[in-house]
């Protein structure tokens, strides 16, 4: 004869019903290096398309035409697309989204059973006794909207960090595209000098060859022709590591040539606001500022619930029981923690310790980012004054080329002479040059360090 287990099928049934709703799993292998290797550029009509519908707090939509070359701000939006980085970032998000969905779940009941067989002499005339119990862990319920709390705060921490990260991203693609249009620039004032010094020395060999001019004249010369050419080059090799860089940022093969200009609507550098402005700007529109404030009042959570984690551990749930008799019982029951010993007191006092780093952690990035801002403002203006100089300079020392260039052609004016007030002239402006490719740059940074756009109002200088 065959003994009945009563308790035994709803455990399995409860069990069978549990697994129904899990998860599978499915491997997912990594991409072939081959693949990635010879991965093609991004399609210009999709990132057309995604530039038109792009939302994000520091930057603007705009109309993305890879046809007639690229500006900053079109390399900028172009980097937030379809930079290789950043799609690992933004998978950060569904990680945080996976923790608020994970501190809202409710805590699953805990479904217990036991089966007693009798044997042995005096089990005659009895039955298997059974013990089937449901129960319920209390304490997750307690601390579950400071939880919830946490990882919502943590959530929005993560978005914008990601949004931070993009626009970093975004700075660096615009900073990258004005630096290749300024050493564009350099360059072509340096190969125009080159051919023109170029032509001098063979001018002045064939005049050394019949004794009009002397040694030292063609050594001048000479020696300044191979500068140019040691010049080229090293602005060659920071043109080619440029455009590398440039195009990793925009997610491009590195064998792309993409051409960058700057239009004329960016090429005016607008007057700053204010040193005080910029940093109450900065503290405003800061992302990272603003997941620092976030990630403290997630912080703020856990205090909490570290401070409820002191209730002892309490669960409740009903029983019920056979014994070999074919007595049924019903019953409650409840068990608690003593908190006698352990009332979470290093738990506590671990999350106060976080919060009050956090808070530090907050006060010394309000104190860098006023510490950059000054730094980049006191450079714009050297910058500016220096740029003004060299100015000054090139306008003076032009009309004097021009008027000993036309002597020359009289024959009033010895070309020698003409030549040095044409390389002191070439100096200044590749300085010029120089001069703006580095504000540029550290307009660039600026508004990278605030978080924005920093002008106020007249425009000052054209690239």
């Amino acid at each position: 004869m065959s003994v009945r287990r009563p308790g035994f099928v709803p455990v399995v049934m409860a069990g069978l019903l549990a697994l129904a709703g899990c998860a599978t799993y499915r491997a997912v292998p990594l991409s072939r290096a081959a693949e990635l290797m010879d991965r093609p550029a991004p399609d210009p009509a999709r990132l057309r398309l995604a530039s038109e519908r792009l939302q994000h707090p520091l930057l603007r939509p705009v109309a993305l035409d890879l046809s007639d070359g690229l500006s900053p701000d079109e390399a900028a939006v172009l980097a937030v697309l379809a930079n290789p980085e950043l799609v690992a970032v933004r998978d950060a998000h569904g990680e945080a989204a996976a923790q608020l969905v994970a501190a809202g779940l409710l805590p699953n009941p805990v479904l217990s059973a036991e089966v007693d067989r009798p044997h042995g002499t005096g089990s005659a005339g009895t039955v298997s006794g059974y013990n089937v119990g449901l129960g319920l862990d209390l304490n997750s319920l307690i601390g579950r909207a400071a939880r919830v709390a946490e990882a919502s705060h943590a959530l929005e921490a993560v978005d914008l960090g990601i949004a931070w990260q993009e626009w970093q991203t975004a700075q660096a693609a615009r900073m990258a595209a004005f630096r290749l249009v300024m050493l564009d620039r350099r360059l072509g004032l340096i190969r125009s000098e080159l051919a023109f010094e170029s032509t001098t020395v063979d001018v002045l060999e064939r005049a050394m060859e019949q004794g009009d001019v002397t040694v030292e004249d063609l050594g001048v010369h000479r020696s300044a022709l191979e500068a140019l050419r040691q010049l080229e080059g090293t602005l060659a090799r920071a043109e080619a590591e440029t455009r590398s860089r440039f195009n990793l940022l925009l997610g491009f093969p590195p064998e792309s040539q993409i051409a960058v200009l700057i239009p004329q609507a960016q090429a005016v550098l607008p007057a700053l606001a204010s040193r005080r402005q910029l940093v109450q700007h900065a503290a405003e529109t800061r992302l990272d500022i603003q997941a620092l404030e976030l990630g403290y009042q997630a912080q703020e959570a856990r205090v909490r619930q570290a401070v409820l984690a002191q209730f002892p551990a309490l669960s409740i749930g009903i029983a019920g029981q056979r014994n070999e008799s074919r007595l049924k019982f019903l019953a409650g029951f409840i068990s608690l923690e003593l908190p006698i010993f352990n009332r979470n007191q290093a738990g506590i006092a671990q999350q106060r310790g976080t919060r009050i780093r956090l808070a530090h952690e907050y006060e010394a990035r309000m104190a860098a980012v006023r510490a950059d801002v000054e730094a980049l403002v006191v450079e714009d203006g050297l910058l500016q004054q220096q740029l003004e100089s060299a100015q000054s300079g090139i306008e003076s020392l032009a009309q004097i080329e021009a008027a000993e260039r036309e002597g020359v052609a009289s024959g009033d004016v010895d070309r020698l002479a003409w030549q040095s007030v044409r390389a002191q002239l070439f100096d200044l402006r590749l300085q010029r040059a120089s001069l703006l490719q580095a504000r540029l740059e550290a307009r660039v940074a600026l508004e990278t360090a605030v978080g924005g756009v920093t002008e106020e109002s007249a425009e000052e200088v054209r690239p």
